[in-house]
């Protein structure tokens, strides 16, 4: 059996910052010509899920932030099962 490897420990202001850094200005113009708030590439939050791997707490803190972005990666990040 394969031991499994822990999720970093990353705190909710850690990943906002990330998310701020990773701003876009051309992304956030053409989201919200889609009716949509979100300005960071959605690829480079799933690979921000990606790492984050499966946390479900994490993802409820992150979802509490009211910050879009924060709760798309809190989806990708929880588990359906929980």
């Amino acid at each position: 059996m394969a031991t499994r490897i822990p999720p970093p420990e990353v705190t909710v202001e850690e990943v906002l910052s990330e998310l701020a850094a990773l701003e876009d200005p051309k992304v956030r113009a053409v989201n919200e010509r889609h009716g949509n708030d979100i300005g960071v590439n959605l690829s480079k939050l799933r690979a921000i899920a990606k790492r984050l791997k499966t946390q479900h707490d994490f993802a409820a803190e992150l979802w509490d932030t009211g910050d879009t972005q924060a709760q798309l990666v809190a989806i990708l990040v929880s588990s359906p099962k929980k």
